[in-house]
C-alpha cells in the first residue's frame, strides 16, 4: 500500500503564529463549536492559499475570493481534536479559506448526516469530514455528490461511497513502527499487543502490521493478542493480567492508543517492572498526546506514534480547495504528508488517501531497521526526540500549562 523507496520522516511542523494561540474548545459545546444540525459558525481569514496538495508549501492561489470550506468532526473534547481545530483554523486564515463550522456530531453517524447535507445546502464548496465509522456516510456522500459537492475524510478510510481524499496516518507505519523498536531490544519471552478495534481500519491495520512484523522478524518472541474494541478498562485490565502473569517475562507492551497508558504505568512501578528497575518493561503507545511527551520524557512510555493533527488539518484544508476547484489527483502523484498517493479499499470501496508519515517519537532519536518490512514499507525508520518542540503533543502542551500538566 506505501510506496517501497526509502524516504525520511516527516517532522511535524507548528502553523501557529504563537504558541499562545492554540487555545483548545475542549467541551463538546464550547468555542466555536456547535452540536446542532442547523447553521455552521464562520471563520473568515485573510492571505491567500496553496492550489494543490502538490504544491501546498509554495504555490499561493490567486486571491479571488475566499473559498467555503465545511467542517463536520465527531468530536472536539479531546486533546487531539481540540488541537486540530486550531490548527484548522489558523490554516483557513493563511489559505484565505472561510470555514462553515466544525459542527460536531457527538458520535451519532444520523446527525452527521443531516449536518452535512446543512452544509451543503448553505454553500459550502467542498467538506471536510471525520466520520462516526467508515461506512456510516453514505446518505452524506450521496447527497453532497448530487449538489456537486466532494469530501474529504479526515482520519478515517471510507467504505461506503466514493469521497475526493482520505487524510489519515498510514496506521500499517505504526503497527511497524512499534515493531521495529520491539524487536531491536526483545528476542525472548512475551510482548502484549493491546489491541483496538479491529472492525475499524485503523485498529485493524496497526494489528496486522504489527503482528506480521513480529513474526517476520522477532520469531522468537511471543505475542499476546488482547482485543479492546479502544476500551480503556480492558486495556488497563489485560495489561495486568499479563504482569501478574509473565512478570519479568514480559518484555513489552503495545498499546495501540495512549490513555491506557496511565493505568499500564503504575501497575508496571508497582511490580518493580518499570523504568530504573532491573527489567523495565518497554511500553510503545499512539497518538502524541502531551502527556505522552511528558511520560517519555521521563522514561516510563518509552516511543509513541504522534498522529499528526497539524498535517491533518493543513492537508484536510489543502484537498478540500483542490476539490472545490476541480483539481484531478490520482494514485502515484506526489502527496502530501506522504511520497506519493495511494487507493485505499475499504469494504469494496476504493477511494484516494493520502497515507501521512507520522513522526515516531523516542527520547532521543535513533535509526531502526526492520529486516524485512511490511506490506512494501520502508526498512528502515529515524524517530524523532521528544524534545522536538514542533511536534503538535509538545506546542498544545506549551499552551496548557506544559506537557505534564495532563499526565
Amino acid at each position: 500500500m506505501r510506496a517501497k523507496r526509502p524516504r525520511t520522516r516527516l517532522i511535524a511542523t507548528a502553523t501557529l503564529a504563537a504558541t499562545g494561540l492554540l487555545v483548545a474548545a475542549c467541551s463538546s459545546g464550547g468555542g466555536s463549536s456547535s452540536t446542532s444540525a442547523g447553521s455552521g459558525t464562520s471563520a473568515t481569514a485573510g492571505t491567500s492559499a496553496p492550489a494543490s496538495a502538490s504544491a501546498a508549501a509554495s504555490a499561493p492561489a490567486a486571491a479571488s475570493g475566499q473559498v467555503t470550506i465545511g467542517v463536520d468532526l465527531t468530536y472536539n473534547n479531546t486533546a487531539f481534536w481540540s488541537a486540530y481545530i486550531n490548527y484548522e483554523q489558523q490554516d483557513a486564515a493563511a489559505m484565505h479559506i472561510k470555514l462553515l463550522g466544525p459542527l460536531l456530531a457527538a458520535a451519532n453517524a444520523s446527525l452527521q448526516n443531516q449536518q452535512i447535507e446543512n452544509l451543503v445546502n448553505e454553500g459550502a464548496k467542498a467538506i471536510i469530514v471525520n466520520p462516526e465509522t467508515a461506512t456510516s456516510l453514505g446518505p452524506a456522500i450521496s447527497y453532497a455528490a448530487a449538489h456537486n459537492v466532494k469530501l474529504v475524510s479526515v482520519d478515517t478510510i471510507v467504505g461506503v461511497g466514493h469521497v475526493y481524499m482520505v487524510v489519515r496516518a498510514s496506521n500499517t507505519l505504526y503497527g511497524q513502527d512499534a515493531c521495529a523498536y520491539t524487536a531491536s531490544r526483545v528476542k525472548s519471552g512475551y510482548v502484549l499487543d493491546l489491541e483496538g478495534d479491529l472492525t475499524s481500519s485503523n485498529g485493524a491495520d496497526r494489528t496486522n502490521a504489527f503482528d506480521s512484523c513480529m513474526a517476520a522478524n522477532d520469531p522468537g518472541v511471543k505475542i499476546l493478542k488482547d482485543p479492546t474494541v479502544w476500551t480503556d478498562a480492558t486495556a488497563v485490565t489485560d495489561a495486568q493480567n499479563a504482569i501478574n502473569a509473565y512478570g519479568s517475562q514480559l518484555k513489552a507492551i503495545y498499546s495501540q492508543w495512549s490513555s491506557p497508558d496511565t493505568g499500564i504505568i503504575p501497575l508496571l512501578k508497582s511490580k518493580n517492572l518499570g523504568p530504573g528497575s532491573a527489567n523495565p518493561v518497554i511500553l510503545i503507545s499512539d497518538d502524541g498526546v502531551p502527556f505522552e511527551m511528558c511520560d517519555i520524557t521521563a522514561g516510563s512510555v518509552t516511543a509513541s506514534q504522534s498522529q499528526p493533527a497539524n498535517l491533518y488539518a493543513q492537508y484536510a484544508l489543502t484537498y478540500a480547495v483542490d476539490a472545490a476547484k476541480g483539481v484531478t489527483l490520482s494514485a502515484g502523484q506526489p502527496g502530501g504528508g506522504a511520497p506519493t498517493l495511494q487507493n485505499v479499499s475499504y469494504q469494496g470501496d476504493t477511494n484516494l488517501a493520502d497515507p501521512i508519515v507520522a513522526p515516531f517519537v523516542t527520547k532521543t532519536p535513533a535509526t531502526l531497521t526492520v529486516a524485512s518490512p511490511v506490506d512494501g514499507l520502508p526498512g528502515s525508520v529515524t524517530t524523532t526526540p521528544v524534545t522536538d518542540q514542533d511536534l503538535w503533543g509538545n506546542v498544545y502542551g506549551k499552551a496548557h500549562g506544559g506537557v505534564c500538566a495532563s499526565s
